[in-house]
This record gives structure tokens, sequence and C-alpha cells, in this order.
């Protein structure tokens, strides 16, 4: 997705965005954030670079957990909503709105962990953007990945891929007038292909996968991954 379109899409979504979330994902939205930030906070104070945060929740869910968290997006409005919750929650977060596909991606680190949660689908060169995040972690950090991947498997499966792929998109429009949004939502899915496949963009950023975890009925995949020492990268 062009990033100028993508700006506009998620600045007109960002007042509905959470609550959509939660409807459409029935709640389990929230186990998904919690997963990811628990994963990327091992230690008290570590720093958590949230990318392509959106309204911040997997951040906001790591500074509970005591992390020095920064939220990084590229629409404003999300941000602010962002930055209202932590104020409401009593949190300390820094914010930058900055284009993290750009080079170098307008933030400085280095980090403990990194967090990426439903942002590689809207990215051109998801490997490559991945790889210049990765260098922001310090040689042993983290780099958690959350995104929605086209599932394979039972029965339950591929009820849940048909609610996703065909009943979520016309339930948000319902619900708050944003079709286009989960519309985007399905294509890049369809896009982004198998669990597989999203492994091996990780992979391809030079990182190794130490935990993966499958969830939301097979549609989600959770992996976790580290990057190298200097000495082991190559």
């Amino acid at each position: 997705m062009e990033r100028g379109e993508a700006r506009r899409l998620f600045d007109a979504n960002a007042d509905t965005y959470d609550r959509v979330n939660s409807i459409v994902s029935l709640g389990l939205d929230a186990r998904w954030r919690d997963w990811a930030a628990r994963r990327a906070v091992t230690r008290f104070e570590a720093r958590v670079l949230d990318a392509f945060a959106g309204t911040g929740r997997v951040g906001l869910r790591a500074a509970e957990l005591g992390a020095r968290v920064t939220l990084t997006d590229i629409s404003p409005r999300m941000l602010a909503v962002a930055s209202r919750r932590a104020g409401e929650k009593g949190l300390r977060v820094d914010t930058v709105l900055t284009d993290l596909t750009a080079d170098p991606p307008g933030v400085d680190g280095p980090f403990d962990a990194l967090t990426v949660m439903w942002g590689l689908r809207y990215l051109g060169d998801p490997a490559g953007t991945l790889r210049r995040l990765a260098a922001l972690v310090a040689p042993g950090g983290r780099v958690i990945v959350v995104d929605f991947v086209a599932p394979t498997g039972g029965v339950v499966t591929r009820i849940a891929a048909a609610y996703f792929f065909r009943v979520l998109p016309r339930i948000a429009g319902a619900i708050a007038g944003r079709q286009k949004l989960y519309h985007e939502l399905v294509v890049t899915t369809r896009a982004m292909g198998s669990r597989e496949h999203l492994m091996s963009l990780v992979r391809e950023a030079g990182l190794e996968i130490v935990e993966q975890h499958t969830m939301g009925f097979g549609l989600v995949v959770g992996l976790v991954a580290v990057v190298r020492t200097t000495a082991t990268r190559g």
C-alpha cells in the first residue's frame, strides 16, 4: 500500500479502530497483544520499539509490564489515540511520527526488543524493512512478529477462514462504516500467504526464529526471533 494512502486510511479509522477490532476478533485480540508484549519484555525497563504501533496497544501493554516503550507510526491520529490512552493509564511512553519504511527509519536505537504486529502485510519490501528495523535492536535482542496468515487445516480452521475472508469486512462496515480498511486486511492477508511464507520473510531479514505460536483458530501466527550477535551475522 502506498504510504500516503496508508496514512489517510488509518487516520480515518483511528477513533473506531480498537472497538471494531475487539468486536470482529471476538475479543481475542487482547490475548494476541499480551502474547507479543510478554515476549518483548524480558526484564524490567527493557527498551521496546513498537513499530507500526497504530493506537499503541501492544506497546502500552509492554509499558504496563515495566518496559520503556517507543511507539512509532505513520498516522498522527493513531498516535494521538495512543498518547491519550497512555495518559489515562498513567503510563509514560515516547511517540515518534515517522515512516519506518524510509532509510534511515527516523528512530534511534538500540532497543532490547522490537514488536511488529499487523505491520509487514502493508509493506512493499517487508523483509528489507524488517532487516533495517532489526538493526536498531541490540545483538541478542528479540523481534516479535504477529500477523494474519492464510490458514490451512481442518474444519474449525476453514470455518474461521470463511468468517475472516467473507464475513469480517461486512461486519466492520456495518459497525463503523470502515469496510475499506478491513477489505485491505483481507487482500493483504491473501498476499501474505501461509505461516511458512511469513517465517521466510523473517529469516530473509537475517533473524533466527526461536518460537512460533498459532492463534485465532489458525488465522494468526506469532513469531519470536533473535538478532544474531556480531560474530554470527553474515
